[in-house]
């Protein structure tokens, strides 16, 4: 019989991210978007269940807390557990890696994500977005061996024989690499997506993060109308007749306030424009962004669907809440990833 996979991700996007790889090769796949909605989802019947802890950008011994909230959950879990960590090397990684994997369990660590051209090599994670190699052990806190990776065939001859007792820690490619071996024949759609994947207008484009990647990708945005919230601010909002595509992004105020102050401000916008255009599609960019967005509407468990791009997921609440969620990391993604999706929105 199949484990269960158990993900444990410092942020909303980086669990979808990882969880959708294998959604699109069949599993059911749920998210807990914050630790108090872990329970419920423990009690799914879903094969995959992925958690953000929201810890990337607070303090060590908050992260180091949640951590230990969420290996207690877990605690008497049956299955293989992935701790998925930013492809950069972001957050808290050794301290909280020190709370979820038991002393000597055996590791296989590997964050680079070659579909997205991002690679080991050195024991240093290089390539797109990557201006300085990025050394993986001192991140851990422990001596690891990375072996030098290029591709995904070289990441799938990585993963162990066996895989009792190993704690996998990586990001969406080492993800990829274990869905493949779970589920090497992707036959089935998850129990979840009784709809198409197809994504429909009208839609709202939530873009929370400042990353440059996410900016060259809005460069490359043309024809499409944006509207502007200094500091998550609410612009005056069109009717939602005159808006089947829309953008709101977040930009700087006036004064400087604290990015927290920002990023809630943002949310409570987003929502009440949700509430007002009513799209059929909504996309958030930038993890802390749609954590926080996802906490004003009140959703706490997301069905994965798949893959819209690479690195772009597709969910359902699993509430049954009537829209499509599509996700990115603010860094992640080719120049024309919005173009492309805008693309695929067909006219409802």
């Amino acid at each position: 019989m199949r484990k269960r996979v158990h993900i444990v991700a410092d942020d909303l996007t980086g669990a979808l991210d990882s969880a959708a790889t294998f959604a699109a090769r069949g599993a059911w796949v749920r998210v807990a978007c914050r630790p108090a909605d872990l329970p419920e989802a423990l009690a799914s019947e879903a094969e995959v269940i992925a958690v953000a802890t929201g810890t990337r950008d607070g303090s060590e011994a908050e992260a180091i807390q949640i951590a230990r909230q969420v290996a207690g959950a877990l605690s008497g879990q049956d299955g293989i557990l992935f701790k998925k960590i930013d492809s950069r090397l972001k957050g808290h990684i050794g301290a909280e890696l020190a709370q979820l994997a038991a002393p000597g369990a055996p590791l296989v660590v590997n964050p680079a994500i070659p579909k997205l051209g991002r690679h080991c090599l050195g024991g240093a994670v290089t390539g797109a977005g990557v201006d300085t190699p990025i050394p993986i052990a001192p991140r851990l806190g422990r001596t690891v061996a990375v072996p030098d990776t290029r591709s995904a065939e070289e990441l799938d001859a990585q993963l162990p024989d066996t895989l009792e007792g190993a704690v996998l820690v990586g990001a969406a490619g080492l993800a990829e690499a274990l869905a493949t071996r779970l589920w090497p024949h992707p036959d089935a759609p998850t129990p979840a997506a009784s709809a198409s994947l197809p994504l429909t207008r009208p839609a709202l484009l939530a873009i929370g993060s400042r990353d440059p990647v996410t900016g060259a990708q809005l460069e490359a945005l043309q024809d499409v109308p944006l509207l502007n919230a200094p500091n998550g601010a609410s612009p005056a909002l069109p009717g939602p007749a005159e808006a089947p595509l829309l953008v709101i992004r977040m930009t700087p105020g006036e004064t400087v306030i604290p990015g927290a102050e920002a990023g809630a401000a943002f949310a409570r916008t987003i929502a009440a424009a949700q509430a007002h255009l009513q799209p059929a599609t909504l996309f958030a960019c930038g993890g802390e962004s749609a954590a926080a967005l996802l906490a004003d509407l009140g959703i706490g468990q997301l069905d994965v669907l798949g893959e819209a791009l690479p690195g772009v997921p597709v969910s359902r609440p699993a509430s049954g809440d009537k829209f499509t969620l599509v996700t990115k990391s603010g860094g992640f993604g080719a120049p024309d990833t919005l173009v492309k999706l805008v693309k695929m929105l067909a006219s409802d």
